[in-house]
């Protein structure tokens, strides 16, 4: 098994946490795990990315030149990144926020508006880590719960729960693919 995953986006879409809690919940079952963030200096608002590869094997490098999976969440992070995806690349895209600038088959979500709809914007990350797992089951749900509580567990109860909720509603979405560019949108 090998599982290569590129989540990128800009500064305080919580890019690194969902990569983080990516590679916590891997280790749960999978053996050998890296993750790999990179950020700009300015946090915020600046560039932000981060690898994890999950491997049955042992890991040569942490830093993968082609991925299986790749969540965008920003235009920015689409224009850089999505020209890298092979034909067996999954592209998670926030169309909330973004379109695909090449031609080629995208899972949509509209990660930022469905999190908007749940009353914070800040969990669209989870959204878009809860459409990974629908298309992959390298890591299991409850593995991310457990590392969620855990990773937060100094936040409010109801953060941790709504964090949560994010993540159930990005694994239950309809999947729309698009092959143009094109801003679909899919349905809750």
């Amino acid at each position: 098994m090998l599982e290569r995953v590129l989540i990128a986006g800009s500064g305080g879409q919580g890019i690194l946490l969902i990569g983080r809690i990516l590679a916590q919940g891997g280790m749960s079952g999978v053996p050998h795990v890296t993750y790999f963030p990179a950020y700009g200096a300015e946090v915020r608002g600046g560039t932000s990315n981060c690898q994890i590869v999950l491997s049955s094997e042992e890991i040569h490098s942490p830093v993968p030149d082609q991925f299986e999976a790749m969540l965008i969440l920003n235009q920015e992070s689409a224009i850089r990144f999505i020209p890298r995806r092979t034909d067996n690349t999954r592209v998670i895209l926030n169309t909330s926020l973004c379109e695909a600038p090449d031609a080629g088959p995208v899972s949509a979500i509209r990660a930022t508006d469905i999190a908007n709809d749940l009353g914070d914007i800040r969990v669209a990350n989870f959204v878009m880590m809860g459409a990974y797992l629908a298309s992959n089951d390298c890591v299991p749900a409850e593995a991310l719960e457990d590392c969620i509580r855990n990773e937060l567990s100094g936040k409010p109860k109801a953060l941790i729960d709504l964090n949560i909720k994010a993540l159930e509603i990005g694994m239950n979405h309809r999947e729309v693919r698009t092959a143009e560019h094109s801003n679909s949108r899919t349905t809750k």
